[in-house]
């Protein structure tokens, strides 16, 4: 999709958004960050009509995890699930054991790229284990995955913290995984693969073509940049940009900078 910007709007003396590269910024006065959702021009209209509950003291912005709109009776991920799906089909799905999952488990990014269903029991598993998990991996890899609703798939996007090298001295930058349209085997598929990296310290390709049910990868390596001496001072997670290009520094200390592509997932990516 083409860049949007669109410039600061103040819906009322609590209450402002923005829009830019796609996104809905939502900025609910007294929070400490900013809630999310992917920008249609018609969700933006719901947006902007949705007046969202303002906490009044530190206790009640303590216990703001989801969004919610006063207007609509609505939090801000059901919102946004009905718009694609029908507030029936929601209720339904509610009926039977479902909730509405954030894919990152941040209850402020709702963009329907990080919002599927998942019965509320294998939710709780999530919890208890992969997430856990999840966190404790991060000084090796961090591991996400996305819901791409235009063409109904799942992708697995993981980048690397730590520095994984193939036979021809080459370092791997991100792996690619694109899913049929199926959360739980993609949460399957994504847990072992964690544990196998994390355990084992080793990825074999030609494995994980019969151990999982990805229909594509695709994989990057690292670009052979040099720091200048001022980057080199930057904090982890600052943008570096090369010839118009942005990726962000990685690194556990000093000694172990790296790069990695800023895009989180491929897009128009369809399946064969």
């Amino acid at each position: 999709m083409p860049e949007v910007k669109i410039d600061r709007l103040e819906i009322d003396e609590k209450i402002s958004l923005s829009v830019y590269n796609n996104k809905i910024a939502i900025n609910i006065d007294g929070l400490h960050k900013l809630a999310f959702v992917n920008y249609t021009e018609d969700l933006l209209e719901i947006i902007k009509n949705a007046r969202f509950r303002v906490p009044n003291n530190t206790e009640a912005i303590n216990k703001y995890k989801y969004p919610y709109s006063n207007k609509y009776k609505k939090y801000l991920h059901q919102i946004v699930f009905d718009y694609y799906f029908g507030e029936d089909v929601r209720k339904k799905l509610y009926e039977l054991g479902y909730i509405i999952e954030h894919l990152d488990n941040d209850g402020f990014n709702c963009d329907i790229s990080n919002l599927f269903i998942l019965k509320d029991i294998k939710n709780t598993y999530k919890g208890w284990h992969f997430d856990k998990e999840s966190k404790i991996a991060l000084p090796i890899l961090a591991l996400k995955i996305y819901h791409i609703m235009e063409n109904r798939t799942f992708q697995i996007t993981i980048v690397f913290n730590q520095t994984f090298i193939n036979s021809k001295n080459k370092t791997l930058d991100t792996i690619r995984l694109l899913y049929d349209y199926n959360y739980e085997i993609v949460l399957q598929d994504a847990e072992q693969i964690l544990e196998s990296i994390v355990k084992t310290g080793h990825i074999n390709f030609e494995r994980w073509k019969s151990l999982y049910r990805f229909n594509d990868i695709e994989l990057t390596y690292a670009s052979q940049i040099e720091l200048s001496e001022e980057e080199k001072k930057q904090e982890y997670g600052t943008l570096i940009y090369r010839e118009g290009k942005a990726y962000i520094l990685l690194g556990q200390s000093e000694n172990s900078i790296g790069l990695m592509n800023s895009i989180p997932y491929k897009a128009n990516w369809n399946l064969k």
